[in-house]
């Protein structure tokens, strides 16, 4: 298990410790979790972090109670005007009446990607998460001791947090989308748990724990505007979400590819930020000399109209594709998924030279603004059906159709004799599709991978800079959630709402472009050149009983 040592940067977000049942805190505990027991409050401490937003941090003390949030609050004006409090309040005091107002249901009420401790007068411990996970919170509590951390190896320190592997918590992450979506409350460790997008837990003096989980993807009311119409209010929401997270850093850095999603970005930012702060753009390019094909060209045109700095990047020749460095890896919290590790590093190490503070991703941009439509309906729903399709093929049995639930080869063994929690998962029947809603089928709803993008830490790994994604925010995708697929096709089914808004304001070399190219350039011949060294750590793989989980051979 990788091991953060002492000298390691700290992750964002809340860390804390209680001694449940009011005696004194072990201060070995406080240690470890880097925490400082105050005279007064012996029995628990909290404290908040974010090493490039200080600001994200609020804490309030009010009657015995005290609430420490890390994060953003959308639109905090119009949330306290509801609450009935003073525009000038703390995040931490709206937090802590929008908690009294709306219980479990606060992540579905107060918008933002935030994490949320609570303690009551009376000694119950609330945890809670945002729609968007902008820091995990992770917590382990044994007899009348809790611990909660934003790092999964932080909390593992403690001697009393059982480190056992957990079967079914470890294989989760690493398996297909259906099946990940049981996945729970667990982690790779017997005794630690996580909280999920929009969910939360409360615990007792007495250590009981009570799950919950709010309801954010809620049916909305039917769009009744023009496709024009939808077109304006689309950017209306999206510069309102763009100036709002500019407001919040020194400079932001684009990852700019020159493709709709990003580009459409890039041109709002540069309208929406203030003049000193002026935003840059980073974007993947070709190692010199390799002569391979980028996307520079495009960036380029796109930076060049609308008057923003670009700057290349690309992995250096040490970033290996198969061994992930040692932050990356403790900064995933479990196994790891992307083989693109290097790049992104290789972005956000420019983006920090040109004096970023945060980056800015398009991603998820095909949920809402840049969907593209089948003829007969979403594309997303095409893929509904394959994937029901593929669920009916899978009944045959992995071995005969060579269709594991898994994205890695497990051991013979385990594939036999797999953790209870996942044979109940792939016994069960499929949940309902979020994006359907029963009262209007016509209506674009929220798109299959909406959970996986809502459930993605924007921190790359402690001491990295924050990667943000506008377009997973909550107010854009409830927006498209009551839009007429009908009212989006006035426009054409190749992703003409954002087409339509760059009109006019970017080149139609970028408006109208249809297909992109890969994103790391050098990524399959990285593959290739690092294969033998990696196959001759096999041995090695052996030798550390690894075959016990995976199918080496």
């Amino acid at each position: 298990m990788p091991n953060n040592t002492a000298s390691a940067p700290r992750a964002s977000g809340i860390y804390g410790a209680f001694q449940l049942d009011g005696r004194p805190l072990d201060p070995r505990s406080a240690d470890v979790l880097g925490l400082t027991v105050l005279a007064g409050n012996a029995a628990w401490a909290v404290a908040g972090h974010d090493h490039f937003a200080p600001d994200a941090v609020s804490r309030h003390d009010a009657v015995g109670a005290t609430t420490l949030l890390v994060g953003y609050i959308e639109d905090p004006d119009a949330l306290a005007l509801r609450l009935g409090l003073d525009q000038i309040c703390s995040p931490a005091q709206l937090a802590q009446t929008a908690l009294n107002r709306f219980g479990s249901d606060t992540p579905a009420q107060v918008l933002g990607e935030w994490s949320l401790i609570h303690r009551a007068a009376d000694g119950h411990v609330t945890l809670m998460v945002g729609a968007g996970v902008r820091d995990p919170i992770f917590y382990a509590v044994t007899r009348q001791c809790l611990a909660v951390a934003p790092d999964l190896f932080a909390l593992a320190r403690l001697d009393w947090v059982d480190t056992g592997i957990d079967a079914a918590g470890l294989l989760f992450p690493v398996a297909r989308a259906h099946l990940r979506t049981a996945r729970g409350d667990s982690t790779m460790l017997r005794g630690v748990r996580q909280l999920g997008s929009a969910s939360s837990v409360i615990i007792t003096p007495q250590g009981e724990v009570t799950s919950r989980q709010a309801t954010i993807l809620v049916e909305q009311p039917r769009w009744h505007g023009t496709f024009d119409d939808l077109v304006a209010e689309t950017e209306h929401v999206l510069r309102h979400i763009m100036a709002a997270k500019l407001a919040r850093t020194r400079r932001c850095a684009h990852m700019l590819s020159g493709g709709l999603d990003s580009s459409l970005l890039a041109w709002l930012a540069s309208e929406e930020a203030p003049t000193d702060r002026r935003p840059v753009a980073v974007t993947s390019a070709a190692p010199p000399g390799s002569g391979l094909p980028d996307e520079t060209a495009f960036a380029d045109i796109v930076a060049r109209t609308i008057g923003m700095a670009c700057f290349p990047a690309w992995p250096s020749e040490a970033a290996n594709i198969y061994r992930p460095q040692l932050a990356i890896l403790t900064g995933q919290n479990g196994p790891p998924f992307s083989s693109r590790h290097g790049l992104t590093d290789a972005l956000v190490m420019q983006a920090r030279a040109q004096g970023a503070t945060l980056m800015i991703d398009g991603i998820y941009g095909e949920m809402s603004v840049t969907a593209r439509l089948a003829p007969q309906g979403l594309k997303h729903r095409l893929r509904a059906r394959l994937r029901d399709a593929y669920r009916a093929l899978r009944q045959v049995g992995p071995q005969e159709m060579d269709l594991s639930p898994f994205h890695v080869r497990l051991a013979p063994h385990r594939l036999a004799a797999l953790p209870e929690a996942i044979t109940a998962a792939l016994a069960a029947p499929a949940p309902p599709s979020p994006h359907a809603t029963p009262s209007n089928t016509d209506l674009f709803g929220y798109m299959e991978s909406i959970d996986r993008g809502l459930g993605l830490p924007s921190e790359f790994y402690p001491g990295a800079l924050r990667t943000e994604f506008p377009f997973r925010d909550m107010r854009l995708l409830r927006l498209f959630a009551g839009v007429p697929v009908s009212t989006i096709l006035q426009g054409g089914a190749d992703r003409s709402v954002a087409r339509r808004m760059m009109d006019g304001h970017l080149p139609d070399s970028i408006r109208l472009r249809r297909r992109g190219m890969p994103a790391s350039p050098d990524h399959n011949s990285r593959l290739q050149y690092q294969a033998n060294a990696a196959r001759n750590r096999i041995a090695l793989f052996r030798q550390a009983g690894i075959d016990d989980w995976l199918d080496l051979d």
